[in-house]
Formats: C-alpha cells, structure tokens, sequence
C-alpha cells in the first residue's frame, strides 16, 4: 500500500500505514461508525484489530471526508479486494475517485474482481454503473 496520497480528478486519498492507524484513528473512528454497526458482525475494536494486524486496509479521502476499509481476500478460485466499509460526507464528490483508486489497488495486488457490501440503498447507485453487477444477496435472521 502507499503512504503516499494520491490525487485523481478530485481529492487526495491515501492508504494509511499500520504504523499511522492509532495516528489517525480519533479521526477516523466517528466516520467508520455510521457504518459499523453490530448487524455487520464487527465493532470498531474488530476493526482497529484487523487494520493494525495488517489484515485490512485503512484509506482517507482528502481532509477525512471518507474514509474506506478494504481486504483482500484469497478465495478458492480467485483474489478480490473486498469494501466492506465505506462512509463519509458529499461522496458525489470523491466516490469516482475512490472507484478508479480501489481499482488501481486491486490491479497492482494482483485482484480478479473488486467487491463491495453497503445497506439497501448503495443498489440504486451500483445500477448507475453498467460495470457492476450484483452477484448475490445477503438476508440475515438474529438470535
């Protein structure tokens, strides 16, 4: 990953380094939950883990108007960069960005596909863009 920031058309978004996570996670944690929540399975705790182990990736747009976690994950028959957190302000303004951004990152990590996980409403977007297509449906019944 960079530590350098990379500006596309719009903002600055940068991949944070392991060793700067806890630099910037006062930050970043009141933006990653509004979409953390407990139906996803993770906390914030899970999270941090998972960014400080190197597990997970930790983006920044620009002055902290979004921030991303990605993974990348070796499944059976292919590598995926997986989103499945997102969050921030005005993303009309960097999502296009974040796209090219996470697609370059997926290239160079050697990625088949790039996927994502959001609530109900990312589908209206997602159908916005012919190159994505929904592959499956998550229903979920708790305990």
């Amino acid at each position: 990953m960079t530590n350098a920031a990379e500006k596309l058309d719009g903002l600055p978004i940068g991949g944070v380094p392991i060793e700067h996570i806890m630099t910037v996670w006062d930050r970043v944690e009141p933006i990653l939950a509004r979409v953390v929540k407990p139906e996803t399975g993770q906390s914030l705790d899970s999270v941090r883990s998972q960014l400080l182990t190197g597990n997970a990736q930790l983006w920044v747009i620009g002055d902290f108007q979004g921030v991303v976690v990605t993974t990348i994950e070796d499944r059976p028959t292919q590598r995926v960069l997986f989103t499945p957190f997102l969050a921030g302000d005005n993303m009309a303004e960097w999502l296009d960005d974040w796209i090219e951004m996470q697609d370059s990152y997926a290239q160079y990590n050697d990625c088949a596909a790039v996927e994502f996980s959001g609530r109900k409403g990312w589908g209206k977007i997602a159908e916005t863009r012919p190159e994505w297509k929904a592959t499956r449906t998550i229903f979920r019944r708790e305990f």
